[in-house]
C-alpha cells in the first residue's frame, strides 16, 4: 500500500488532488492510504512521529513552514520519499533543485501530467520494493530483499541477516513486519525477536526452523500454529 501526503493550504486544489489520486486507484486497482496537511510543519511533524510517506504532493507558499522549508527538513533526515510540487510559483526553480523533488506541475493541474508523474512515480517505487533501505548514523543502506534471511531484534537494535552480511539499525520489528505485509512481501514473524524469509528456510519443525546458513530459530509457542500453515501456503504458491 502507498503512503500518500498532501499538503496545501488551498481547499480546492487539496481537494482536486485528492480526487485525482482516488481515480486512480480506482482506475488501476493500487492500494493508497492518503493524508492530508495544510502546512509543512504539521506534515514535518507527523514525519518526525514514524510516519513514512511514499509520495509527497506540496504546494510551495503555504503559512507557518512552506513547500521547500518542509522538504529541506525532511531530507536532512534523509528521508527519500518522492516529493511533487503542485504550484502556481515557477520562481523557485533554483531552490527547489537542493531538495530533489521528482517533478513540477504547475497550476491549474494538467491531469494528463498529473496521471504520468504518478504513474512514474509508482513504478519508481515499485521497483524499490525489491530493496529494503534503511538508515543509520544518518547513512542509507539499500539490501535485496531477496538475499535477507531474516530480521533479529535485539531491544531498540535491529539486525539484519543477509546471505553475505550483517547489518543493524534503530527499529522496532513490529514496523518491519507491517511494512513487509501492507507491500504483499513474504516475510513469517516466528518469534517475537524473528521475522524470517520464508525462501531461506532449509527444515522447520514444530519448536524450531534451521535457516540456509545452518542457523536454528526457535518458534515462539504463540507462532506455531500461524508459521506452519503460513508457510505451507507461500510453499503451494513456490
Amino acid at each position: 500500500m502507498l503512503r500518500i501526503a498532501i499538503c496545501d493550504d488551498d481547499l480546492p486544489i487539496k481537494s482536486e488532488i485528492e480526487s485525482l489520486l482516488l481515480d486512480i486507484m480506482q482506475d488501476y486497482c493500487i492500494k493508497m492510504d492518503i493524508d492530508i496537511f495544510f502546512d509543512g510543519k504539521t506534515l514535518y511533524q507527523q514525519i518526525q512521529s514514524g510516519t513514512n510517506f511514499d509520495i509527497i504532493y506540496m504546494d510551495i507558499e503555504m503559512n507557518d513552514v512552506d513547500g521547500i522549508q518542509a522538504a529541506r527538513l525532511i531530507r536532512a533526515q534523509n528521508i527519500p520519499s518522492i516529493l511533487i510540487y503542485i504550484s502556481a510559483y515557477e520562481t523557485y526553480f533554483k531552490q527547489l533543485f537542493e531538495v530533489e523533488p521528482f517533478h513540477f506541475i504547475s497550476k491549474p493541474i494538467n491531469v494528463h501530467l498529473f496521471y504520468k508523474y504518478f504513474m512514474e512515480a509508482y513504478k519508481k517505487l515499485t521497483s524499490q520494493l525489491q530493496f529494503f533501505t534503511f538508515s543509520f548514523h544518518q547513512r542509507y543502506t539499500k539490501v535485496p530483499i531477496s538475499e535477507i534471511m531474516y530480521f533479529e531484534s535485539r531491544g531498540r537494535t535491529i539486525l539484519i541477516h543477509t546471505t553475505t552480511m550483517k547489518y543493524r539499525f534503530l527499529s522496532k520489528l513490529d514496523i518491519i513486519e507491517n511494512y513487509m505485509l501492507d507491500n504483499e512481501i513474504h516475510f513469517l514473524r516466528i518469534h517475537q525477536s524473528y521475522l524470517i524469509n520464508p525462501y531461506h528456510i532449509r527444515s522447520i519443525t514444530l519448536s524450531n526452523i534451521e535457516m540456509v546458513d545452518h542457523s536454528i530459530l526457535s518458534i515462539g509457542p504463540k507462532y506455531q500454529a500461524q508459521v506452519r500453515l503460513q508457510y505451507l501456503y507461500i510453499v503451494e504458491e513456490l
